[in-house]
């Protein structure tokens, strides 16, 4: 869950809108299969462009938007319940030969954070109760420990507390009977504003469209929310823990340093050929260790070499034996 020490020191700037897929719910310690990432501008969100709709304007989907969206072959099983509802298979990500939750995932959102004005926002819904979370516990896997000026937000913990502040229930709408809980299911918000249901769900993509599409009902109403409430991501704390697969990574997405992947990559890359091959050879480019000379090669060039003291020797006794045959056959 998410702790609540300092919010920003100014209004947030960039809002990055996140879904995330994975291979079930804890405590099954689910992995992450797909990530979507759209960032928008708080520009694009006060000032949005409407279509005419009856009864009312429908605000168009922001025009400027970075988008991420990666399929990760999670590497276990898909819970039953979850692969129904996704869609998602071990089968199809083999098929696909997609890649697990690697360094490359490492670079590629520390490139999309660093093209982001700040301060920035990361937004999902129920992400306290499960986005966030199950993020930091990969990125902690691969040693990234934390995400320096990255704070984060929760549209659920955001759309109750402005039911509950203002009394207009303008987020969550009475069912039936009365007197039962609110709704703040994306898909149910959704249904209130556009009086269909989204295309799409459960698809990292497409919900974050949906969640997108929700905000601008309320933007200027949540973005200021989110301004006093949004916490540093950093105070997430991980889904689950387990062993770390490389050294830790002191470097963050929010600065301009480097995150050394080769380095990081040539142990990975070592680590995998060892538990595929008994003889792990170096890569190309590096220098190859004595004992990975082949052997034949090694007896071959050795058995050539002949020592300057030999030489000597052997000259003075081929001079003797010249000497002897001189002697013997006088001309």
């Amino acid at each position: 869950m998410c702790a609540a020490p300092e919010s920003p020191s100014r209004p947030i700037e960039t809002f990055v809108f996140m879904d995330l897929e994975a291979t079930g719910l804890p405590p099954s310690q689910p992995k992450i299969a797909e990530m979507c990432l759209f960032a928008v501008t708080r520009h694009a969100l006060e000032h949005p462009q409407y279509r005419n709709s009856f009864p009312k304007p429908v605000p168009l989907f922001p025009r400027l938007v970075d988008k991420l969206c990666v399929c990760i072959n999670p590497d276990k099983p898909f819970t039953p319940i979850a692969s129904s509802i996704t869609g998602l298979t071990n089968e199809a990500f083999a098929r696909n030969k997609k890649q697990s939750f690697n360094l490359h995932i490492l670079q590629m959102i520390a490139a999309f954070f660093s093209r982001q004005h700040p301060p920035i926002c990361l937004v999902a819904h129920n992400g306290c109760g499960y986005d966030f979370p199950l993020l930091k516990a990969e990125l902690c896997m691969l040693g990234l420990l934390a995400l320096e000026e990255i704070y984060c937000a929760d549209t659920i913990k955001a759309m109750k507390a402005l039911d509950n502040e203002n009394q207009l229930h303008q987020f969550g709408y009475q069912p039936n009977p009365p007197g039962s809980r609110k709704k703040y299911a994306l898909h149910d918000l959704y249904f209130k504003f556009y009086k269909v249901y989204p295309l799409n769900s459960h698809n990292a993509e497409g919900d974050v469209i949906t969640l997108i599409s929700v905000f601008q009902q309320r933007a200027r109403d949540l973005m200021c929310w989110m301004d006093s409430n949004a916490r540093p991501f950093n105070t997430v704390k991980a889904m689950y823990k387990e062993n770390e697969r490389d050294a830790c990574i002191s470097k963050t997405p929010g600065n301009t340093q480097p995150f050394y992947p080769n380095r990081l990559q040539m142990h990975s890359q070592q680590k995998v050929a060892t538990t595929r091959s008994p003889n792990p050879f170096p890569e190309d480019d590096d220098e190859p260790a004595d004992n990975h000379i082949p052997l034949n090669n090694r007896m071959t060039d050795e058995l050539f070499i002949i020592p300057d003291e030999i030489k000597m020797i052997l000259v003075l006794f081929l001079g003797l034996i010249i000497a002897w045959i001189a002697l013997k056959n006088p001309v």
